[in-house]
Order: C-alpha cells, then structure tokens, then sequence
C-alpha cells in the first residue's frame, strides 16, 4: 500500500506502463528503422520525440555495431521540431555553435551550454 504523500512506483512509468527510471534502448537497423526494445515495436522519430517530452531517458544503438548514435538521432529529432514548429534555436546560435565546435575543442563547453539551458528553463520542463 503506497504511503500517503509519496508517490507510487506508477508515478515513474511512462503512458504505457514501462519504467521511465530505466534508459530505454531503440535499436536502428540497416534498413533505417527505428525498434524500441521495451514495446517490442518499431518507432518513428516523432516516437522517441514524445518518449523524451514524457522523461523516458532513451539511447540508440546501431544493430550491426552497438555503436551509440543517440546524438544523432536527437539532432535530427531537433532538425524535425525545427522545420514542423518554427524556429527552435537562432541561427546565431547555431552559427556559433558550428564556430566553437570547428576552433580548437573547448572540453567544458557541453557542460557549460547544458547548464546554461538548465538554468533558462522552468524546472517542471526539464523533469517531466
């Protein structure tokens, strides 16, 4: 019996009833397609877009080489929202990200532009 003003283990599950405390694996396949190991179902971009809006920490594996790609998917979940819901990021942004990414690696710049957005954005859009 849950104890009151706790929350109850189906406060961590996303809304199909799986774990979202666990990373969820999507495999990619050679023919492009995208399968999620949990639903034991194929999925689309839009798919993992909503698994990721829900909380669910997801990582993307090749088949043929278990290399992790899940970045790459991300940026082109990122390029999808760009083109269907307008303009995301600036294109001074994105300019200067493309900049800093080709000058000399700056190692603590992925923590610094993370913290950053953690630190512009309301705490409930983060942890939903």
């Amino acid at each position: 019996m849950p104890i009151p003003g706790r929350l109850s283990g189906l406060a961590h599950r996303d809304r199909g009833g799986y774990p979202m405390n666990e990373v969820r694996l999507i495999r990619k396949y050679a023919n492009r397609r995208l399968y999620d190991t949990v639903r034991s179902r194929y999925v689309n971009l839009a798919d993992v877009r909503n698994l990721i809006a829900e909380g669910v920490r997801v990582r993307v594996v090749e088949q043929s080489s278990t290399r992790d790609i899940t970045n790459s998917i991300l940026l082109q979940i990122i390029g999808g929202m760009e083109r269907d819901d307008g303009a995301l990021l600036t294109t001074g942004f994105l300019t200067d990200l493309i900049k800093a990414a080709g000058s000399e690696s700056d190692p603590g710049l992925p923590e610094r532009l993370q913290s950053a957005l953690r630190g512009a954005l309301p705490a409930p859009a983060l942890h939903q």
